[in-house]
């Protein structure tokens, strides 16, 4: 899944999941410790009709074990099975359940402010790009909302990119602290033992 390589960094994960006429889109984001950006470590675009059981979860089963995950937020109106068996892996502290009326609109604004401050980088993609060029911003009472500019064309990739964007920019934690240097402190208490 990796395209831009950062030595072990620490990933915010985005699902958003579309079976059988649109797209599965994940992505992986991270924070940069030099240039304080959130950076695109890595995405997959599962076209349809997606399985989940034979496409998505053994890559996302993947980045759990091999990867330093630090959470993982998803729509889960159609991902409660990819969800229960996570949770059952020991993954339930780091899934976070995106709300599609409100919090979305949060991260459509999240995702607007990085974008237009210069603060999330991408690399080149065409798939990707297509995805952007599909995908349109709303004004609407509440804020910004992520539509699609047409009904046939998907946009997964960009709302799980959202939805990634929220959750880490939600994160109090040690990640996004300015004291923390992924590379001086400790991985996990795994570690230790």
């Amino acid at each position: 899944m990796s395209e831009g390589w950062v030595d072990d960094p620490i990933l915010y994960l985005g699902l958003d999941i579309g079976i059988k006429r649109d797209t599965t889109g994940l992505v992986a984001l991270y924070l940069d410790q030099e240039d304080h950006c959130i950076h695109l470590w890595g995405h997959r675009i599962f076209p349809p009709p997606v399985n989940l059981v034979t496409q998505v979860e053994p890559v996302l089963f993947g980045l759990f074990a091999h990867q330093r995950v630090a959470a993982m937020m998803f729509d889960p109106y159609m991902a409660a099975t990819t969800e229960q068996r996570l949770r059952e892996q020991g993954y339930a502290s780091r899934l976070l359940e995106v709300n599609q009326m409100t919090a979305m609109v949060e991260a459509a604004n999240t995702l607007h402010a990085c974008l237009t401050e210069g603060k999330l980088t991408l690399y080149p993609d065409p798939e990707l790009r297509s995805q952007f060029a599909y995908a349109a911003a709303k004004q609407t009472e509440r804020g910004w909302r992520i539509i699609k500019q047409k009904q046939s064309r998907p946009i997964d990739a960009v709302i799980a990119m959202a939805m990634a964007l929220w959750g880490m920019t939600q994160d109090v934690g040690h990640s996004l602290h300015p004291a923390f240097n992924s590379q001086v402190h400790a991985r996990s208490a795994w570690d230790l033992v």
